[in-house]
């Protein structure tokens, strides 16, 4: 590259600044160009890497337009025919070696008079600063983003989805309910193999619970989107081993049930006899303790419930299903909205949990609830199975059919000033209450159950009589509209919609004035028909200063000559190395205004003339002081 090309390669620079640019905005927008490269998009590190190294070569390649522009107007300014001469610190204000100290100087120093010089290095200035900006400003805003790449079947697979609850399929779990509820069953809502918590992390930090008086003053509120497991959702997909490197199953357009739960109003009157179920359970052969569940309809889409436990003295008599003066209507009490709302969602094959979900732009729509539905689930759910053939004279087997209200009035306390203002025990009843509700909404779905037997039974043979009657007491299957796939997982690098039109705005604006510079620029030499003719210039800018400009002051007298003819003839990169090898600078101080002479020849730039030495000023008076209080320089 010869040194004419290095003042006129502007274009160049201008189509690959515009190259590298539209590159980093497609990588910015879920990462188009590396999306077909794993080992890329299957990091996070990797992905915000690649948009790092991106930005920074188009501010590196914007840098080299916007310097190599300057760099032509500076020369356009020198080598200009016909015109003033061009004023050194305008010089200076272009130049690459000027210091950021040096232009500040410039651009506010008192005697400098050009109002020209102080704006080209108000620009140098902004333009420091505004490279190390842009790529700050793409970085400001960055989230990265799980997206996936299905894998194609040879026939379409679709999954189950949620389905409105029908009270009567509770009966299929007669018999396991207590495997079904768990001991865990408070935390039902947070497994996250099931469901997503959508609670904001303001209104998460806010503790559920009511004052000493039995009100709500904490604001609790709970969202969660329950999509369902992915064993109900896709039966045959979980045990499928095609694909292996495929580590998604993804769901789309699935329907769940979006939950929202508010604390209740502890006042509010239950008819005792339609919306209240009392459950107790025998434990080792004791029937102690009973639990007291109200379930009533705030309206079609929302319940209202409240747990109220026997209390200890009551039920060491072993009275609770007697003594009626525990069924008070004061108590925690908690209220759940239910919608259906369809979503994108993305389960692991390795833990079953899910990873990622996408509502999709359908509105959610009201599932119509029914309270005598959640208490008489609960009827079948806790039905107590050793009475049913039970022989009179004979005693009760020692557990019950379900020991869940067992359980349930041991870890449930009763209401109390003191346990009302406990974060942890009013925080516990809650998510108690929030489960109790979601439970029978999600496990009572019509052939849930029907939906585990294929796969539990791994293509055995159903020929069997008591196999065949068990499928047909079992509700039927619904009908699957879920679209099912594996996939493959990736991460997309997403830059806030404003933050990037600011960078394409700012790095487009910068864009353009070079190019509109550079299109004049080459205009105005055309048009005159003489063009603006170039020295011989190389790499380096300060050689070029040194070979190429003569700096004279105010009065026309040389202050420095520079040589052209000094570099070697050839042009070539290797000679000029070759010669830069053999030269060597140190630093001139020189004593005494003979010595100057040495270095500084002095003489009238279109003649050669002899001046007396004492009409000459020292170099001295250039050096001591700043350059803004000399004598006017030009060049």
């Amino acid at each position: 590259m010869n040194g004419i090309f290095r003042i006129n390669q502007g274009w160049t620079l201008i189509v690959l600044t515009l190259i590298l640019l539209v590159i980093t905005c497609l990588q910015a927008r879920r990462s188009i160009v590396t999306r077909n490269f794993p080992i890329v998009n299957q990091s996070r590190s990797y992905s915000i890497l690649l948009l790092r190294a991106f930005s920074e070569l188009t501010g590196l390649s914007l840098w080299a337009t916007i310097s190599t522009t300057l760099e032509r107007l500076k020369w356009v300014m020198i080598c200009r025919k016909g015109q003033s001469r061009a004023k050194f610190v305008e010089f200076l204000a272009l130049q690459e070696g000027t210091s950021i100290l040096g232009l500040l100087s410039l651009a506010t120093g008192g005697a400098v008079p050009s109002f020209k010089t102080r704006l080209w290095s108000i620009t140098r200035l902004l333009f420091i600063v505004f490279i190390p900006g842009i790529g700050i400003l793409i970085m400001s805003q960055v989230d990265i983003q799980l997206a996936f790449s299905p894998v194609s079947f040879r026939k379409p697979y679709f999954g189950y989805a949620n389905q409105p609850m029908n009270a009567s399929v509770a009966s299929e779990y007669t018999g396991f309910s207590d495997l079904l509820l768990s001991w865990k069953f408070s935390s039902f809502l947070g497994d996250p193999a099931r469901s997503i918590d959508l609670t904001p992390e303001a209104e998460r930090a806010k503790v559920c619970g009511l004052n000493a008086d039995a009100l709500d003053q904490s604001g609790c509120h709970r969202t969660y989107f329950l999509s369902g497991e992915s064993m109900f959702i896709m039966p045959e997909l979980v045990v499928d081993a095609s694909f292996p490197d495929a580590n998604i199953v993804l769901v789309r357009n699935h329907r769940g049930y979006l939950l929202d739960f508010n604390t209740g109003d502890s006042t509010t009157e239950f008819d005792a006899a339609q919306e209240c179920r009392t459950y107790s359970s025998r434990y080792l052969g004791a029937q102690a303790g009973a639990i007291r569940l109200c379930v009533s309809n705030s309206s079609s889409n929302e319940l209202e419930a409240r747990l109220v436990t026997c209390p200890g003295p009551i039920a060491s008599r072993l009275m609770c299903l007697n003594d009626t003066s525990w069924f008070h209507n004061v108590d925690w009490t908690v209220k759940m909205s239910a919608f259906f709302q369809n979503s994108t969602v993305a389960y692991s094959r390795t833990n079953a949990t899910i990873l990622w979900h996408s509502f999709t732009d359908g509105p959610r729509i009201p599932v119509d609830l029914s309270a005598l539905q959640i208490l008489e689930a609960y009827d079948h759910l806790l039905l107590d199975t050793t009475t049913l053939l039970h022989k009179n004279g004979t005693d009760l087997p020692l557990f019950s059919g379900s020991t869940f209200p067992t359980y349930l009035w041991m870890s449930m306390p009763n209401f109390s000033g003191q346990h009302a203002i406990n974060p942890a025990t009013s925080s516990g009843v809650f998510s108690a209450l929030q489960s109790l509700l979601a439970i029978p909404l999600y496990y009572c779905q019509t052939g849930m159950a029907r939906r585990l037997v294929p796969t539990s039974l791994d293509g055995k043979s159903v020929s069997n009589p008591d196999l065949s009657a068990l499928l047909e007491v079992l509700s039927p299957l619904p009908e699957r509209s879920s679209p099912t796939s594996f996939a493959y997982h990736r991460y997309e690098i997403v830059v806030g919609s404003p933050t990037l039109v600011a960078y394409i705005v700012l790095s487009g604006a910068a864009l353009l004035a070079c190019s509109i510079a550079q299109f004049f620029i080459s205009m105005s030499a055309r048009r005159t028909g003489r063009g603006i003719r170039m020295p011989h210039l190389s790499r380096y800018p300060a050689l070029d200063l040194f070979t190429h400009c003569t700096i004279e002051d105010e009065n026309g007298c040389a202050i420095y000559q520079g040589r052209s003819d000094a570099q070697p003839c050839d042009g070539s990169q290797g000679s000029l190395l070759s010669w830069l090898s053999t030269m060597s600078i140190k630093w001139s101080r020189p004593p005494s205004i003979q010595e100057d002479l040495q270095l500084f020849a002095v003489h009238r730039a279109d003649e050669p003339v002899d001046w007396p030495l004492e009409s000459i000023p020292s170099i001295h008076s250039y050096s001591s002081g700043k350059l803004a209080q000399a004598p006017s320089a030009y060049i």
